[in-house]
């Protein structure tokens, strides 16, 4: 079976969860033996990854006004959806995925939509978004053969919120890799205990919330420090200033973006990883650190509240006042944090490894082909 994906970025760096979880898909679904093609705007280091593994992908390229425009060569796009048995599309706003919902439905070809958690941008729309979703948007989710949630909750809220059928919408979660141990040369996440923040400094991230939280407890555990990774998306500055009037010196730890094998090697060093975001469709940070075996304090906006109940973890409200606590309740007992680490490894493990993720997804895209003929 051939499947085209699509997605917006494939750089590390701007693409974040989605980027890699189109990586993750495509590569396991080449492995057994399905060939893939990626569409993607805009090319990066996961790209070229994808490309060593001789997968084809096609970079667009872009120009950006108000919003991002796609370079599409409508020929080029119209050959990859030609050559599919079947498509996934990820992700809402853009014009690539309206595009290749188009020629796939004109070309008679069955595609998966998913919005990776971008239809909460419906929830308070600026108009030129309600716009887009009138004039195009519907018309995407309406010519879809399945649409793809990535948590139950978001499931339920596309079912209610678009009044479609209980078939119609499947559950497939993000997914992680099983890593060998490997120590990486980052001297700035050595030596001392500390918190640890992975994700694009912006503001749907929370890492605002989770600095001043920090230093309100910075004064109680004296050796703990915070190691905030990722690449800045126009906080940084700020969130330095706001450490340097709070006089927290070598305390607060800002290391840029970190690669896949820093990145790892971070979570098992880390007492516990935190996830302060304001919104997010299903945490995949949380997932990389939990098959680390490291424990994780999220928001309850991050689609992924079973941490706690597992005890992982603890899941709290996505505000500093929230993350405080949530910091006081983990540091206050570190002997515990092992054994909550291992809870959420154990869990992660059984649930949220890709192989099995991607045997489901193919038994769907079998049961889309089949329906399409019929």
């Amino acid at each position: 079976m051939n499947i085209l994906l699509t997605t917006i970025s494939l750089d590390s760096r701007k693409g974040g969860g989605t980027a890699e979880r189109t990586r993750r898909l495509s590569a396991h679904l080449a492995s057994k033996g399905h060939p893939c093609e990626i569409v993607t705007i805009e090319d990066g280091d996961l790209a070229e990854k994808l490309r060593e593994r001789a997968i084809q992908v096609y970079a667009t390229g872009s120009l950006r006004l108000r919003f991002t425009v796609p370079f599409i060569n409508p020929f080029r796009l119209a050959q990859s959806v030609r050559k599919a048995d079947v498509i996934h599309i990820l992700g809402y706003w853009n014009l690539l995925s309206i595009a290749t919902a188009f020629l796939a439905t004109r070309l008679g070809k069955p595609y998966a939509f998913s919005a990776a958690g971008e239809f909460v941008g419906l929830d308070r729309p600026r108009s030129i978004a309600r716009l887009f979703h009138v004039l195009l948007g519907k018309r995407v989710i309406r010519d879809a053969s399945l649409l793809i949630a990535v948590t139950p909750l978001e499931r339920s809220q596309i079912l209610e919120r678009f009044r479609l059928s209980a078939d119609s919408v499947i559950v497939i979660p993000n997914g992680v890799e099983e890593h060998a141990e490997a120590v990486s040369d980052l001297p700035a996440v050595s030596g001392a205990p500390y918190v640890l923040f992975v994700g694009r400094l912006a503001e749907v991230k929370g890492p605002d919330l989770l600095v001043e939280a920090f230093a309100d407890v910075a004064s109680e555990y004296r050796d703990v420090r915070l190691v905030m990774a990722g690449p800045d998306f126009g906080m940084r500055s700020s969130l330095e200033t706001f450490v340097r009037e709070r006089q927290l010196g070598d305390r607060v730890i800002f290391t840029g973006h970190l690669g896949e094998i820093e990145r790892n090697d971070a979570y098992r060093r880390a007492l516990l990883l935190a996830v302060p975001s304001r919104a997010e469709a299903m945490s995949l940070v949380a997932l990389e650190a939990g098959v680390a075996g490291t424990p994780v304090l999220l928001t309850d906006q991050c689609g992924f509240d079973e941490v706690e109940s597992i005890g992982g973890g603890l899941v709290v409200p996505a505000t500093v006042q929230g993350l405080r606590g949530g910091l006081r309740s983990m540091l206050v007992n570190r002997q515990s944090l092992g054994a909550k680490g291992q809870a959420l490894q154990t869990y992660v493990r059984g649930k949220f490894t890709w192989p099995s993720i991607v045997d489901r997804l193919i038994s769907h895209f079998h049961g889309m082909v089949a329906n399409h003929r019929d």
